[in-house]
């Protein structure tokens, strides 16, 4: 089977280039002698970037949540919950 990828549309091109660049502002960042870290945009970048994954998390989770409840109604309400447990 040749399966051949998807071309990548234009849009995730652009992000992947604006995200390069980040990621090479961020690695290029001076150490500051005295905190002994980097800038404080970066403690910004990164602080955003947790906010970001724990909001996709959150949402992960919420359609979990509803996709288990409603298998645990259709085993209650068709009788083989009983069955089962």
């Amino acid at each position: 089977m040749n399966i051949r990828p998807a071309a990548p549309s234009p849009i995730e091109t652009a992000l992947h280039a604006v995200v390069g660049q980040l990621v090479e502002r961020a690695t290029a960042a001076p150490v500051s002698a005295a905190e002994g870290s980097r800038t404080p945009w970066l403690r910004w970048l990164v602080a955003l970037a947790a906010l970001f994954l724990a909001w996709k998390a959150c949402r992960g989770l919420r359609s979990l949540f509803w996709t288990v409840f409603g298998l645990g109604m259709a085993l209650f309400w068709s009788g083989a919950w009983y069955r089962i447990f």
